[in-house]
C-alpha cells in the first residue's frame, strides 16, 4: 500500500508549482516587454497631476508636463519624447534673456505641445528656424518657448503666462487655437483644472474647486505617481495604463450620448463667457507689459481641401476676439488646402490615420513656415520668399 505524502512534502510541492508558475508568468511578461520594445512600442506618461508633481517654478493648473521625461510615445505616429525641466516639449530657457536674443513665447494645447514630433520638427521649433531668414530680426538670435500642453484650457494658457511665462520676458506671445472646442473647455470635469470667473464686483477670480474633486484626487495620489514613474521603464506597464484610459473616455462618451447639454447653447454660451474673459486677461497683462500679441489657428486642411469652404463660426468668433484686441489673426487655411491639392500630402494624421488627427511632420513643417511669413512683416520685415510656403492670408 502507497503510503501518504507528507504535509511537508504536499507544501513543497505546491510551493514549487507556485515558484513555477511565477517564474513562467515573468518569462511571458518578459518576452511581452522585450516584443513591444522591438515592434517601437511606447506610451510614456506625459502630464503630472498635482502640485507637488510638476515642477514647482509653474502655477497651480491642475497639471502640466512631466519634468525631464524621456521616452517614446507611438500612440499618434512615433516619436521620441523629450520634455524639459519645467515639463514643456521644448530645450532649456534661461530665466533671464541672454542679450540680443529675440524671444517669441507661444502658448497653446496638444498642437503647440506636439508629441506626434520630435521636439526639433514641431511647428514652434520650425518657426524658430524659419524667423531666421526674416531682415527685422537680422543679427539677433532666434529663441522660441514653447508653453504648450496638451488639453490646456485658455484659462491655464493665461494662468502659464501670468504667473510663469512673463517671468522668461517674451518679446512676443503667440497665441495658438483651433477651429474646435478642446473638450475640457465645455465640461470642466474633462479638463481638471482653474478657471477664471468674474465676481459680483466685477473683479476676476479664478476657480480651484477642482482640488476637490475626487478624479483629481485620485490623480495625484501617491499611488498615481508611483504608477506612472514605474511605468517610464516598461512598455506594458505603459500600454495596461493607456488602454484603461481610452476605455474610461469611450465610457464617459457613450454614457454622454443623446445628452442635450453635451452641446446644447447654455453650455456653449458659458464656454464663450469664459474664454472671452480668458483671452481679454491675456491681452490685457501683456498690452500691461508692452508686449505684442498675435492669434494663430490650426488649419484643418486634409480632406476638406477639395471641398467648398463651409461656415467656420468658432473661427469667426477668434478672429473677432483678436480684432477687439488689436492683435493679428493669423490663419493659413486658403495656403494650406492649396499645398495639400498641389503636392497630395495631408498635413494631419499619420499611417493609416493620415488626414485625420494631430499635424504631423509636414503639417508641422507647414505651419511653422506660414506663421513665419505673416509674422515677420508685423516684425517690420518682409520674409524671404524661398521660406515661405504660400501667401499666407491676412
Amino acid at each position: 500500500m502507497a503510503s501518504r505524502p507528507s504535509s511537508i512534502s504536499t507544501f513543497k510541492a505546491t510551493l514549487g508549482g507556485a515558484a513555477a508558475l511565477f517564474a513562467g508568468a515573468l518569462v511571458a511578461l518578459g518576452t511581452i516587454e522585450l516584443g513591444m520594445r522591438a515592434i517601437g512600442y511606447g506610451s510614456v506618461s506625459t502630464l503630472a497631476y498635482g502640485r507637488a508633481n510638476y515642477n514647482p517654478d509653474l502655477p497651480e493648473v491642475g497639471y502640466a508636463g512631466r519634468p525631464d521625461v524621456r521616452g517614446i510615445q507611438s500612440n499618434e505616429g512615433v516619436s521620441e519624447v523629450a520634455l524639459n525641466s519645467h515639463g514643456f516639449h521644448d530645450v532649456e530657457h534661461a530665466k533671464a534673456k541672454p542679450p540680443g536674443v529675440f524671444r517669441l513665447m507661444v502658448l497653446g494645447n496638444s498642437y503647440t505641445m506636439a508629441i506626434q514630433v520630435d521636439r526639433r520638427d514641431g511647428y514652434v521649433a520650425q518657426l524658430g528656424e524659419a524667423l531666421k531668414q526674416c531682415p527685422a530680426l537680422a543679427g539677433r538670435d532666434i529663441e522660441t518657448v514653447n508653453l504648450g500642453v496638451d488639453g490646456y484650457t485658455i484659462h491655464q494658457q493665461f494662468l502659464m503666462l501670468r504667473d510663469y511665462g512673463l517671468s522668461l520676458k517674451p518679446d512676443f506671445v503667440l497665441l495658438q487655437t483651433n477651429n474646435f472646442v478642446v473638450p475640457g473647455e465645455l465640461d470642466p470635469l474633462r479638463n481638471l483644472s482653474p478657471r477664471l470667473f468674474r465676481a459680483p464686483d466685477g473683479s476676476v477670480s479664478v476657480d480651484y474647486s477642482y482640488l476637490d474633486a475626487p478624479e483629481f484626487r485620485q490623480k495625484s495620489s501617491l499611488a498615481a505617481i508611483l504608477l506612472q514613474r514605474a511605468s517610464d521603464d516598461s512598455r506594458l506597464l505603459q500600454y495596461a495604463i493607456q488602454y484603461r484610459r481610452i476605455s474610461k473616455e469611450a465610457e464617459a462618451e457613450a454614457q454622454k450620448r443623446g445628452d442635450p447639454t453635451k452641446i446644447g447653447p447654455a453650455v456653449y454660451a458659458a464656454y464663450r463667457k469664459g474664454r472671452d474673459l480668458a483671452f481679454d486677461e491675456i491681452a490685457a497683462v501683456l498690452r500691461a507689459h508692452d508686449i505684442p500679441l498675435a492669434v494663430a489657428i490650426t488649419p484643418d486642411a486634409d480632406a476638406k481641401s477639395n471641398e467648398p469652404r463651409e461656415p467656420e463660426p468658432i473661427k469667426e468668433e477668434w478672429k473677432q476676439l483678436a480684432k477687439q484686441a488689436g492683435a493679428p489673426f493669423l490663419d493659413a487655411e486658403t495656403s494650406a488646402r492649396a499645398q495639400v491639392r498641389a503636392t497630395g500630402a495631408y498635413l494631419h494624421g499619420f499611417g493609416a490615420r493620415t488626414g485625420y488627427g494631430h499635424l504631423n511632420r509636414t503639417g508641422n513643417a507647414f505651419f511653422g513656415k506660414a506663421l513665419a511669413a505673416r509674422l515677420c512683416p508685423l516684425l517690420g520685415g518682409e520674409h524671404s520668399a524661398a521660406l515661405a510656403p504660400a501667401a499666407v492670408e491676412q
